[in-house]
């Protein structure tokens, strides 16, 4: 599968005692942050996983799934049955027996009345997330389409003499969205995918800059420069680098502004406040079940609330990953196959020009031509139509790894 499709998989590092001692850390940590991205990374679907998401078993609880996001709000739902348990216990012990009764069904009027107020707090933060995910993820999509539309017009219009500019572009081209990726992220992961492809002091270069997106546009558009295209071409490809420009842009504004943080506050606090007095009006209801529902609900509305937090920030949970490999291969593989689409077009030229010469012959001179090649199947006629057709893939693979390109 292609890069875009699927990250490749990674071998599980031996385990020691310091490893187990780091995971446990890091365990700690996400549950103290209530936080754990592998949950809410958002990974390419491939068919079989479309089937199974469109399928019944989505209603399905997944244990695993359930028990890790249950231990990502356990400090929330430790103190709501806390509190529950304490309820409990005065409702049984103390209330009886003379104290201030603070256990009633009468409470129950209140939680009616603001209940509404939960729906919509929890209604425009997951509303307000998912617009700023969606946006990041079609900017991502955006540069698909910018890095395939400058490389394919590039590799047109270019005139022989610069094909040295064009493979200099192809391969600063394929490190712009691991560039881009490591900036967003702000991790140095995500040069690996460019390795293979900068120069060891290129690569150390574009790692000390500032901003090393922007200074990869930059030689892009000097390599534009120097090629041979007149000004309404280069201007046309700057437009598309000129896309991508603006894409990351969406990018980082989304990524360094947040949700304003009084809603944010406000709604996990409203909904902590609500967990917390419920139980003073359930316990006439449940009884003792009113410690399991306490925490089923803590579950269910944390949870709601939870993947709007996840998902504010897209560059945490989209496959970058997938991107910077995807977009790589695009860049590359349009270059490696050029000469396969030259061929193409050369031998589909090649037959429709014979075939209207054919045509414009009169029908006596076209029936001795017929008959003249009409000894066999295996004639050269026969055999000049089956060439015009392209090659297989695995044939212009082949070939693409033996034409000594850079490429």
């Amino acid at each position: 599968m292609s890069g875009m499709e699927v990250e490749l998989d990674q071998e599980a590092p031996t385990e020691s005692w310091r490893a187990v001692a780091a995971d446990w850390a890091a365990c700690c940590r996400e549950t103290w942050l209530c936080e754990e991205l592998a949950l809410f990374r958002d990974e390419p679907f491939s068919p079989a996983e479309w089937e199974r998401h469109s399928s019944w078993r989505r209603h399905c609880p997944e244990p695993r799934i359930c028990l890790r996001v249950f231990r990502m709000l356990s400090i929330v739902e430790a103190w709501v049955l806390a509190v529950a348990t304490g309820v409990a216990l005065y409702a049984t012990f103390a209330q009886p027996n003379g104290w201030p009764v603070a256990v009633s069904t009468d409470y129950v009027i209140t939680f009616q009345l603001t209940s509404f107020a939960v729906s919509l707090l929890l209604v425009f933060r997951t509303n307000a997330a998912y617009g700023r995910w969606w946006e990041c993820r079609t900017a991502c999509g955006r540069w698909l389409n910018c890095v395939r539309n400058s490389q394919r017009m590039l590799l047109s219009w270019a005139a022989p003499g610069d094909v040295h500019l064009v493979h200099e572009f192809a391969r600063w081209l394929a490190a712009l969205t691991p560039a881009a990726c490591a900036y967003l992220r702000r991790k140095d992961c995500y040069w690996q995918h460019v390795e293979g492809v900068l120069q060891p002091g290129e690569l150390a270069w574009l790692r000390g800059c500032d901003n090393p997106p922007v200074k990869v546009l930059m030689l892009l558009s000097g390599l534009l420069a120097r090629t041979s295209l007149d000004s309404i071409q280069r201007s046309t490809i700057e437009q598309e680098l000129s896309a991508y420009d603006v894409a990351l842009g969406a990018c980082e504004r989304i990524t360094r502004q947040a949700v304003p943080k009084a809603y944010t506050r406000h709604t996990s606090r409203f909904i902590i406040v609500y967990l917390t007095f419920l139980p003073f009006a359930l316990w006439g209801y449940l009884g003792w079940l009113l410690l399991p529902v306490s925490v089923v609900l803590t579950f269910l509305l944390l949870g709601i609330e939870n993947i709007g937090i996840q998902i504010e920030n897209p560059v945490r949970v989209l496959p970058l990953h997938s991107f910077c490999a995807g977009l790589k291969q695009a860049a590359l593989s349009m270059v490696r196959h050029h000469y396969m689409v030259q061929n193409a077009i050369e031998r589909g030229l090649e037959a429709a020009v014979a075939a209207a010469a054919a045509a414009d012959k009169p029908p006596e001179q076209q029936a001795m031509s017929g008959s003249g090649h009409g000894g066999g199947h295996g004639g050269g006629h026969s055999n000049g139509r089956c060439a015009s057709f392209p090659p297989s893939p695995s044939a212009g693979v082949a070939a693409a790894n033996s034409n000594g390109s850079r490429f």
